[in-house]
């Protein structure tokens, strides 16, 4: 029976590979990995290093030794540690098919339980992220955790992130955090030190090729996080308005996000962003989703444009167009996921093309929409009676939210009642 180690390198030093990791990759026939990490693991082992291929995708890896059978004693290196950040995760998922196969897991240090030790702090409830061939919700990420921590892909990352967090105490989105770098952890040239964002924001402004080659963590703290609102909280003033483009206002706000019900990493599509209060919204709660917002009126979608760079939002993207048709292109099926949750704000006389759209990409999707006038609303009750009909849709929730607002008159305040909204809510049932 063949085996096949997966080996965690640590943070790259010797002093830091395991013993039984060391003896794993001696006695090994042929090891695989990436062309850097295979060189770190050529330097960490004492012993005489075996035969080596420049390899880590699984398949590919999968495929060599189905043409070359006579190997038997076979290893694969990954820096870290192999639950941290690793490619670890396709070896088991193609292992579980293999009866000829067995999987030894060697398990090395991540770069944050180093790093941690070295800070002398805790890292239990840190956050951990990674910007390395990967996207981040880094602002967002930020203003909710107490402390995140990045893994990089050089210091182009490093002024990035720092930039977007100057931008963000620039907005009023955060007010101070504390920012601490890790560099080359382990080896000779380590450099650990807390920074300041400016000095983040300017990182990688004097790079030679030497320094490319880098590697790079980030531990950024932010205090008041433990004070962020977990659920919708921002006031009508927040947001850029102008005059003639409608808003979804606090109240109304509020309980139409409540009764989409969103999590982290929901998938919201808002039809008819108009000022984008209610994509501002659930972008601040799905950090870890993301938010497609569709406005047809250019007016409007610029607005919507400018709230969301205001509040340096990572996980929206912004369509000008009508739906369902903008929908429709298999350019945007490869671009976007399939909503989890759809918010209507506004249809321009499709909404049930909008709403069969939603329950034919996703049946079990979670639907809320919003509606001033009658009309639209016995639209939507006739509809919702087609659906059930058809045993497509279940928990149907109607309700009517008349708010008034105290306005200053001489020495008193009188109530001024706002326009009268329904709010419609279901889900798909799949």
């Amino acid at each position: 029976m063949k085996r096949i180690n997966l080996i965690g390198l640590g943070t790259g030093s010797r002093n830091f590979l395991t013993n039984e990791a060391e003896t794993a990759l001696s006695e090994s026939e042929i090891v695989f990995g990436a062309k850097r990490i295979l060189e770190i693991a050529k330097k960490a082992c004492a012993s005489s290093f075996p035969q080596s291929e420049a390899l880590y995708n699984a398949g590919e890896i999968f495929a060599y030794l189905q043409k070359n059978p006579q190997y038997q004693k076979i290893s694969v290196v990954f820096s870290g540690d192999l639950g941290f950040f690793s490619g670890a995760k396709s070896f088991y998922e193609i292992a579980e098919n293999l009866t000829d196969l067995e999987i030894r897991a060697i398990p090395g240090i991540s770069s944050s339980v180093y790093f941690a030790s070295r800070l002398h702090k805790s890292w239990q409830n840190w956050k951990f992220l990674s910007l390395h061939g990967a996207k981040c919700n880094t602002t967002e990420q930020i203003r909710k955790n107490p402390a995140c921590f990045f893994i990089l892909s050089g210091a182009e990352d490093l002024k990035s992130v720092g930039q977007k967090i100057e931008s963000a105490i620039k907005n009023g989105v955060l007010s101070s955090v504390k920012c601490y770098l890790g560099k080359n952890l382990s080896y000779e040239d380590e450099e650990i030190r807390e920074l300041s964002v400016s000095e983040l924001a300017g990182s990688g402004q004097s790079q030679n090729s030497e320094s490319k080659m880098d590697l790079y963590v980030l531990l950024v703290e932010n205090e008041n996080a433990r004070f962020e609102s977990k659920t919708p909280f921002l006031n009508d003033e927040d947001f850029i308005r102008v005059e003639k483009i409608p808003m979804t206002k606090k109240e109304v706000r509020s309980l139409s996000i409540s009764a989409l019900g969103l999590s982290e990493s929901s998938v919201l599509y808002d039809i008819g962003s108009g000022t984008g209060s209610v994509t501002v919204e659930a972008a601040r709660i799905a950090t870890e989703g993301q938010v497609v917002a569709v406005e047809c009126k250019e007016e409007a979608f610029f607005l919507t444009k400018k709230n969301i760079e205001k509040f340096c939002l990572e996980n929206v993207n912004l369509i000008n167009g009508s739906a369902p048709a903008c929908f429709e292109s298999n350019d945007f099926s490869e671009l976007f996921p399939r909503p989890t949750h759809v918010f209507i704000g506004g249809s321009k006389g499709n909404l049930r093309e909008i709403v069969q759209f939603a329950l034919q990409k996703n049946p079990r999707v979670r639907i809320t929409a919003n509606f001033v006038s009658l009309e639209n609303l016995c639209e939507m009750q006739n509809l919702l009676k087609s659906l059930e009909s058809e045993n497509k849709i279940s928990d149907v929730e109607i309700a009517q939210i008349a708010v008034s607002r105290a306005e200053k008159a001489g020495d008193f305040h009188l109530m001024k009642a706002q326009n009268p909204v329904y709010i419609v809510s279901f889900s798909g049932k799949a």
